[in-house]
């Protein structure tokens, strides 16, 4: 079986997701909207699902494996609505336009719209052609195994803030630039893992390659266009949409790829010989 150390891996980002977020959302539970609590749980779950698969796969307990991977199909839908849940609440607070109340989302929020609208585009991407290659161990493995490197920015760069690692730790107003430096940062280093996969590996990481290549995107557009207008119209725009109709978006999306997914993985139909002829 492809990527036999795998799990370990997930467990780490697992680990990550947990330490980076624990001060900001993890120990103020019942003070965080519906939409981070949308986010956090299936975002979790959806990683222990993946750490699932790999250890099923790796221990062939298929039956097991396969379950998991038909359960996927309804998890994904919730996944994508978490997005955009944290999409919409970008929105609401960029849309009041509060710098006090909502400093770094005003600073940043352009660029967390486009970072997340790339997370966005990733997710279907990997889930769509993971499902699409069900039947195909390498390109199955790998593209599943790309989805928690794209979760893994966010709470990294949270993690050295945390731990107020030199560069990176925010004292002060003064510091907030610093933030997109974490940002970027997180990002360089999955970057430089997914093509670290490929260069070990070969042609068959090719879905790490796919991954690198959402990464690197969300780490270039992030950098560079969050003084961009049309982005500050569309988030302006996107905080007068009702928050319910933001998620429920995310969820049709997420449920059109699962649908999508599925189908082009399905076997072909096998004809009967002379069905053509007859035809």
């Amino acid at each position: 079986m492809p990527y036999p150390r795998a799990h370990f891996y997930v467990l780490a980002v697992m680990a990550v997701i947990v330490a980076g977020f624990w001060p900001s959302y993890w120990a103020v539970l019942g003070t965080s909207r519906w939409q981070f609590h949308l986010h956090g749980a299936v975002s979790s779950v959806w990683v222990l699902m993946v750490f699932s698969q790999s250890l099923t796969a790796h221990n062939k307990m298929l039956p097991l494996h396969r379950a998991t991977g038909r359960a996927s199909l309804f998890l994904f839908p919730l996944l994508i609505g978490g997005l955009t849940g944290i999409i919409d609440v970008t929105a609401k607070n960029y849309a009041i336009g509060d710098a006090a109340e909502n400093p770094i989302t005003m600073l940043f929020g352009p660029a967390f719209l486009i970072g997340l609208s790339v997370a966005l585009a990733a997710y279907v991407t990997l889930y769509f052609l993971a499902l699409k290659n069900r039947r195909k161990v390498w390109p199955h493995a790998g593209y599943m195994l790309g989805t928690p490197i794209i979760l893994f920015e966010s709470p990294f760069s949270r993690l050295m803030e945390n731990l107020g690692v030199p560069g990176f730790a925010v004292a002060g107003p003064q510091d907030f630039p610093k933030i997109m430096d974490g940002i970027l940062y997180s990002d360089a280093i999955a970057l430089a893992f997914c093509l670290a996969v490929y260069r070990r590996v070969g042609e068959r990481a090719r879905p790490f390659l796919v991954t690198a290549g959402f990464v690197g995107l969300q780490m270039m557009t992030m950098g560079l266009l969050n003084d961009a207008g049309w982005l500050k119209s569309a988030l302006l725009a996107l905080g007068t949409v009702p928050s319910g109709a933001v998620v429920a978006t995310g969820v049709l999306i997420g449920a059109a790829t699962s649908w999508a997914g599925w189908q082009a993985g399905k076997r072909p139909i096998a004809t009967m010989p002379g069905a053509a002829q007859a035809a």
